[in-house]
């Protein structure tokens, strides 16, 4: 079982709920924290574990106004780092850890909290899956360097890794952009499904940049 998985989750991880963004497991993103009540958030996150989860809606859809709108399924994070300013904003880098279905919110704070569970990935010890990922991370070497979205160093570091299901989640971090393809995958348990996606995926990647036509 890959590391990030030993971690012990509480039952409950107060969220900050944004339009359009996904983060994966294994993957840092960073946040610039400015609201009161995330920054209350953030307090309660720092004096318990250090974790919060980054919910998500479609683009455009303010969960306020459409709660039913967060997606259910997210990334249990882990604050790696926190710089806290002179005005109260925060900016810190969130480590994610896990995914994690959001079973009910409780809304007894100014924020979200949610009770959670853990996801658990499927078929990602196969044979079929550790060559697909080694399948993938073959074709990120296409679009990896100096100016590519990945860094020659994280490609160094993929190639090393054995979890395939980390592979897929590295890879669709720094390769998808839409945010609704992102939440897709995401949503994914089953790991050699998600990999073989990802590999038409990066194909038709490959094929735009070398045309400069766009899929």
């Amino acid at each position: 079982m890959p590391v990030a998985e030993q971690i012990e989750l509480p039952d409950y991880l107060p969220a900050i709920v944004l339009s359009g963004c996904t983060i994966f497991p294994h993957c840092l993103q960073p946040l610039f924290i400015f609201e009161e009540r995330y920054r209350n958030m953030l307090t309660y996150s720092l004096e318990k574990d250090r974790m919060f989860c980054v919910a998500t809606t479609p683009p455009g859809v303010d969960p306020d106004e459409k709660p039913e709108s967060i997606f259910p399924i997210t990334t249990a994070g882990l604050i790696r780092a926190a710089v806290e300013h002179d005005n109260g904003t925060t900016h810190l880098t969130l480590l994610g850890l896990r995914r994690v279905r959001v079973l009910e919110w409780d809304h007894s704070m100014d924020f979200r909290l949610g009770r959670i569970e853990p996801v658990v990935c499927q078929d990602g010890n196969t044979d079929e899956a550790l060559q697909l990922a080694t399948d993938l991370t073959d074709l990120t070497r296409e679009l990896s360097g100096e100016g590519q979205p990945m860094s020659e160093r994280v490609l160094a570091h993929l190639r090393g890794v054995k979890d395939a299901s980390a592979i897929a989640d590295v890879v669709a971090h720094n390769f998808i952009t839409d945010p609704m393809e992102k939440q897709q995958f995401l949503e994914m348990e089953n790991v050699p499904r998600r990999l073989t996606l990802l590999i038409e995926r990066m194909r038709e990647l490959i094929l735009e940049d070398q045309s400069g036509t766009e899929f």
